[in-house]
């Protein structure tokens, strides 16, 4: 990211220009570290700050020290999280004692390094939680390893909560729930008040209708567009605006990403919205709702909803997303292991839907997998056992440094 590489220049030139950073820094205490080994780096570090050379510079030294930690993150690529970095950050950012910052901690480590989360993302996760939501530090505390093992993006989250808030005059709180609710989906933060402003003003829908809506369309993958140009229809067919939007909402859910959205539903297949409403009838939006929505794997390796396509490709988007695979969506169940989605419908059957909801986001591909399936991505992952199967697959050094790219 541009943050990260202005830090790593800065870094490298404070390095060049300082003589006595330039000599420890050379010295076999950093050169012949793991670029994996946090605790080695932090206490070389440290040890570094502590030197005579800038001792008596306390600002200089605390810049050092916060640059040399943040770099260690980024080196270890957020994967390399242990539960003491965790039980510290719960200890100081969220208030936990240390009894309930260890718990959490052991609870969370391994799920934090599988959605690949680093301490400055957990960090700003926390402010965008806590900062003018007038939530408690323990009400977020209750919430935050699940809200970020979902993968959040505290901007995402922060652009949700403000539009909310501001555009659509939820209180502080609800906002909060409500931005993340929607930011774990996730979709788009843009049409939030486009949105809002077709259900309040042009359905006159009073406030609190319009607020459950906003809600549920945009997670539904409505576009205010769609919906709109669907209320032009039916609004001269019923003087009743619930019953004209209803049928609005119907019509809408049919054409929005150009028709590419469809979920996996109960049985495990994919079914468009049409076939929803085929199928359910009236109760078609809460079963829609309930679904993983179908994802595919773009030319960048990477997995996008068909609102991401439509984003991105625009008119050609329907091409590209039919030549594209269906994305595997692996997550890490209850029991420490990853699953693909078509696996989360094998082996938890009826309630499959429930276990993939509460599994966490998994954005290390290697996180979670058995020895077979470490294996089994030879030109991304290597075995390294731990003692413990789950964390004992790894990406390669190799891959890893792309991240850094």
């Amino acid at each position: 990211s541009p943050t990260t590489t202005k830090l790593l220049q800065h870094l490298r030139k404070t390095l060049t220009n300082n003589t006595h950073l330039l000599y420890f820094s050379k010295q076999p205490t950093f050169a012949k570290q793991s670029l994996q080994d946090k605790p080695l780096q932090e206490k070389s570090l440290l040890f570094l700050c502590k030197q005579p050379a800038f001792a008596k510079n306390k600002v200089f030294g605390k810049m050092v020290r916060l640059t040399a930690l943040l770099s260690a993150s980024l080196v270890g690529l957020t994967a390399a999280m242990t539960k003491e970095s965790i039980a510290e950050f719960a200890r100081l950012s969220l208030y936990a004692n240390r009894t309930e910052a260890d718990k959490l901690a052991a609870a969370n480590v391994k799920k934090v390094n599988a959605a690949r989360l680093s301490e400055k993302h957990l960090t700003d996760l926390f402010w965008a939680m806590y900062f003018n939501t007038l939530l408690s530090r323990d009400e977020v505390r209750a919430q935050f390893f699940s809200v970020a093992e979902d993968g959040v993006e505290p901007e995402v989250l922060k652009a949700f909560r403000q539009s909310l808030y501001y555009d659509c005059d939820m209180n502080a709180k609800q906002a909060m729930w409500a931005a993340y609710e929607l930011a774990g989906i996730p979709v788009d933060p843009a049409p939030v008040k486009e949105m809002w402003d077709f259900l309040y003003k042009s359905a006159d829908l009073p406030k609190p209708e319009a607020h459950r809506w906003v809600v549920d369309l945009l997670a539904a993958g409505i576009e205010p567009k769609a919906l709109s140009d669907a209320w032009t229809v039916q609004k001269g067919s019923t003087s009743d605006n619930l019953e004209a939007l209803e049928k609005s909402v119907y019509t809408a859910a049919t054409t929005s990403a150009g028709g590419l959205l469809a979920r996996y539903a109960k049985d495990g297949h994919l079914y468009s919205a049409l076939q929803f409403q085929q199928y359910y009838s009236d109760a078609w939006l809460v079963e829609w709702l309930e679904s993983p929505q179908e994802k595919r794997v773009a030319n960048d390796g990477k997995e996008y909803s068909a609102q991401e396509f439509q984003k991105y490709y625009g008119g050609n988007a329907a091409s590209y997303w039919n030549q594209a695979s269906e994305a595997p969506q692996r997550r890490m169940a209850e029991d420490g292991q990853t699953y693909t989605i078509q696996e989360f419908i094998a082996y938890y059957k009826g309630d499959w839907q429930t276990k993939f909801d509460k599994a966490t986001f998994v954005a290390d591909e290697c996180a979670g997998l058995n020895h077979e399936g470490c294996d089994g991505l030879p030109q991304t992952c290597q075995w390294k056992w731990t003692g413990d199967w789950t964390d004992s697959c790894v990406l390669k050094a190799s891959t890893a440094a792309a991240f850094l790219v």
